[in-house]
């Protein structure tokens, strides 16, 4: 293959960290891996010691684009991220969640946008929210916002604007000398939330490319459902903190955004975190002393309170919490109602 056509077709590696996963969901990820209509690609599967039936199977699978790695031993989630990027021998780097699943048309969709002058340093597209039961049921898109390569400015400017989330992964890829630029933010010191914090780090390396075309899907569940981890809620929040800080610490990050910017997103995050703990509450996740203990975390690591917060404070005490969590119940699944209404159709 000449370096012209290297240019135009980069290997794009496919890494899937897996770690006691049910098996029919990594069977769903991996074959959607496989089903990829763009040619030169590496499927690489990292394999955590595993202790359930996936790595019996997956020793019967024998495509030759497939590879299987195993760290030397068991790690924490973000650090086997690392370690499973890291053994990727593709110019690009694709995460799949081993639960998740990609378009056949993902990798192809994203490189045949790729801009001539290899100025992108990540490429995404849109992701749909699925029943994590069912990968048929789509409940809603993610992003929705026109194709376009945006310069580190433009795009972060639009993300910390978004209402209410924004998601890369599945169906994202970051250059290979990018990822190593960003591989820091998967040391350990964010537990969850090092998905945004890798986006939003890499917005120091160069542009960043939006596709308006579905790449993959999503799965929610928690650990009521049976997903392993427990309750993320703090964790998740004590992570939001850590990337507000990435961008506020960094001189090039900063310098995109506004100081006014930079406050309207701390306090939106520390408003969503906090009707977070109070959806976790009235859904079951959480009892209302862990719903409080999360507003605590929200005051030292995010924004200090608001209105807003004693809001939920009042919400989450006794008696009103049993007589207010039916009603904020069907809210929430009116919300989740609108939410298939606003960002469903393609």
């Amino acid at each position: 293959m000449g370096v012209e056509e290297e240019l135009s077709k980069p290997v794009v590696s496919i890494v899937i960290p897996l770690y006691n996963q049910q098996l029919t969901y990594f069977q769903e990820a991996l074959a959607s891996a496989l089903a990829q209509t763009y040619d030169s690609v590496e499927i690489l599967v990292s394999d955590n010691h595993s202790t359930n039936e996936t790595p019996a199977w997956l020793a019967t699978q024998t495509d030759t684009r497939l590879r299987v790695v195993r760290p030397d031993r068991f790690l924490p989630m973000v650090e086997h991220f690392q370690f499973a990027a890291d053994q990727a021998r593709g110019g690009w780097i694709l995460y799949l969640c081993s639960d998740d699943y990609l378009y056949p048309t993902c990798v192809e969709t994203l490189v045949a946008n790729l801009p001539a002058d290899n100025s992108a340093v990540v490429a995404y597209g849109e992701l749909a929210s699925v029943d994590f039961r069912d990968l048929n049921q789509i409940k809603f898109y993610y992003n929705r916002k026109p194709t376009a390569l945006r310069t580190p400015a433009e795009s972060l400017n639009e993300l910390v604007r978004a209402r209410p989330f924004f998601a890369w992964i599945p169906g994202g890829m970051i250059r290979r000398d990018t990822y190593l630029h960003c591989r820091d933010v998967l040391d350990g010191h964010i537990t969850y939330g090092f998905d945004v914090a890798l986006l939003l780090k890499a917005h120091e390396a160069g542009n960043v490319l939006y596709v308006d075309e579905p790449v993959g899907k999503f799965r929610i569940w928690t650990a009521k459902d049976g997903k392993l981890g427990g309750n993320r809620l703090i964790k998740n929040i004590v992570d939001a903190g850590q990337y507000l800080g990435l961008v506020q610490d960094s001189p090039i990050l900063r310098s995109y955004l506004i100081p006014e910017t930079m406050a309207e997103w701390r306090s939106y995050q520390a408003r969503r975190w906090e009707l977070a703990a109070l959806i976790d509450f009235f859904t079951g996740g959480c009892t209302p002393e862990e719903a409080n203990r999360a507003l605590t975390i929200v005051s030292e690591k995010v924004h200090p309170p608001s209105t807003f917060t004693k809001l939920v404070a009042f919400l989450l005490g006794s008696p009103q919490a049993n007589l207010t969590k039916p009603a904020l119940n069907g809210i929430y699944t009116l919300f989740l109602q609108i939410q298939k209404l606003v960002k469903r159709p393609f």
